[in-house]
């Protein structure tokens, strides 16, 4: 009967601990959730635990490549200092994995201050990740900027 009731606690703390681990698509999530979080509040140290140091990207002005965090990291703090206040929505997530690579892509409203104007933006990011070790990081990330469209200005009508 002892052995029974031992492995019967075993068996439930093994049951307990599946249930408690997150899948490696939450991990993701995580991941995804924790850098748009560090990206409203400018916090550039924890976006870098969450970038590869070899991290590729595309950014959404057309710019080169750029390759390494080092090189990217300043863009992110420029980026930042720009906005006084900064609200980015994120919505249509869709996260793909395959073995220790993964992607995910999702569409993102951006809405802030820069001096005194109001400045809103829609994109597109896909981010490429990779298992290192124990740990999901991003090693490419491409977003692209969605043109909104301007009402243009009214015209006067013609004069006699």
């Amino acid at each position: 009967m002892k052995r029974l009731t031992g492995m019967a606690v075993v068996v439930l703390a093994a049951a307990l601990a599946a249930q408690a681990a997150p899948t490696e698509e939450e991990q993701i999530e995580e991941v995804v959730a924790a850098v748009l979080q560090a990206y409203r509040t400018g916090d550039s140290s924890t976006l870098g635990r969450y970038y590869a140091g070899d991290v590729t990207a595309i950014p959404a002005d057309y710019s080169p490549t750029l390759e390494g965090w080092a090189n990217l990291e300043p863009r992110y703090r420029a980026a930042q200092a720009a906005f006084g206040q900064l609200e980015l929505m994120r919505e249509n997530t869709r996260i793909v994995r395959r073995g220790k690579v993964a992607w995910a892509s999702y569409q993102w409203r951006l809405a802030g201050a820069r001096g005194k104007d109001m400045v809103q933006a829609l994109g597109h990011t896909t981010l490429i990740l990779e298992k290192r070790g124990r740990q999901w990081v991003i090693v490419h990330n491409h977003t692209s900027l969605v043109p909104l469209r301007q009402e243009a200005p009214p015209t006067a009508p013609p004069q006699p």
